[in-house]
């Protein structure tokens, strides 16, 4: 594959890029591969801060000195503009969203525990009960912000093996994200459904077995294939029990069907499943990485996304998809406190859609641990130039 290196003031539309001078998390592309096809795609590059980029000259047009044209010269004299602003949110206003996130969490979590200790007891679903529970998810992510609840429900997740919490977790996720998308509510409740009850399944899994899963012990090929038929087996448990619509067990039954074949059943082609099984797919996928599951380290939620962008590029999960799930959450979520490379403390509080990496955060703490008397807020992907530019460090577990 011949390849040059050029500067970005030269990259032009019917190039294919093969490589971007980023890191993924910086990038405003899930893809560093792809054809430029418009104007917008280069102006995201230039505001991402890119450089240079490597063109594949076998898939695209080759370099050559840029000549533009009278209608082209409107778009490339604006590719510094800054994007549109958003209001930004005050540390009491968002202090006062994930109280309300997290008493709601709270109230779910009972509502899902109750419809577990059903199943434990009598082995079957209440659909009614799934349903109510369900519905009331459902209000909570069309009242409280997106952010919020994501906030509420991915703290403190680290080594939390509950089936009840993790299924509270999947479903909120699956809506926020379905809803996104405009599913209608008919989709939006098949799809949640799907995710309460995606893993009980596993409720008649070996105990032994699962203990083994959870403390990332080696499995035998046999428990290997014992564990995974909990997803055909929780289909068809509900399918047995009826009440619990067909478009749902398809979307449990093939949860773990990756879309490059290595997941499972084997005989599920993961490349020909829905958008709302992948969806599914992606933020079980989420949760488990959050939370430790099979005895694997806790991942921070930047971590996590970073661990996900990599599964999609091996064609696991679905790019487009996941995408759209980074750009909903970001890669520092609103919520999130932060320590900076300058050694100060604050609180991401809105994201910056063309640099994910770079959110806008009040500033809370000094260098040395004491408050600011005034927080004040300052955009990392818009700061006057000087030695050292603020940036995220790392994220502080609270």
């Amino acid at each position: 594959m011949p390849t040059t290196r050029v500067p970005i003031s030269e990259l032009q539309i019917g190039m294919y890029v093969a490589a971007l001078d980023l890191p993924w998390y910086r990038s405003p592309f899930l893809r560093h591969c792809f054809k430029v096809e418009g104007h917008a795609q280069i102006e995201k590059l230039l505001r991402a801060g890119v450089k240079t980029v490597e063109i594949d000259l076998d898939r695209g047009i080759a370099p050559r000195p840029l000549q533009a044209t009278a209608d082209q010269q409107p778009a490339l004299l604006h590719t510094q503009s800054v994007p549109h602003k958003k209001p930004i949110k005050t540390l009491a206003q968002l202090n006062e969203e994930y109280a309300q996130a997290t008493l709601a969490k709270q109230q779910l979590t009972q509502s899902v525990q109750s419809v577990f200790t059903k199943i434990a007891s009598t082995g079957t679903v209440n659909p009614q009960q799934a349903a109510d529970a369900v519905h009331e998810i459902t209000i909570v992510t069309r009242t409280l912000t997106p952010s919020s609840m994501f906030m509420a429900l991915s703290q403190n997740r680290a080594g939390d093996p509950m089936l009840s919490q993790h299924a509270l977790t999947t479903c909120t996720l699956a809506l926020i994200l379905g809803q996104t998308f405009q599913y209608n509510p008919l989709e939006l409740q098949e799809l949640a459904t799907a995710a309460l009850l995606h893993d009980i399944g596993l409720l008649q899994v070996d105990p032994t077995l699962l203990r083994l899963a959870y403390a990332d012990r080696r499995l035998s090929p046999s428990q290997q294939c014992e564990f995974e038929t909990h997803p055909r087996v929780g289909a068809r448990t509900l399918q047995q029990a009826g009440g619990i619509e067909m478009p749902v067990l398809e979307l449990i039954a093939n949860h773990h069907a990756y879309l490059d074949g290595s997941g499972y059943p084997k005989e599920t082609r993961g490349a020909c499943t829905s958008d709302r099984t992948r969806i599914l797919m992606i933020v079980d996928r989420y949760d488990e990485l959050l939370n430790g599951f099979s005895g694997a380290t806790p991942l921070p939620s930047h971590r996590t996304f970073q661990q996900l962008y990599q599964e999609a590029r091996q064609n696991k999960l679905d790019q487009q998809l996941l995408s759209a799930f980074i750009g909903l959450v970001g890669i520092y979520p609103v919520h999130s406190h932060v320590r900076l490379n300058t050694k100060e403390q604050g609180v991401v509080t809105t994201l910056n859609q063309e640099t994910l990496h770079q959110p806008i955060i009040t500033i809370t703490h000094q260098p040395e641990g004491t408050t600011y008397p005034d927080p004040f807020t300052v955009n990392l992907a818009d700061q006057p130039a000087g030695p050292q530019p603020r940036a995220i460090e790392s994220v502080i577990n609270t």
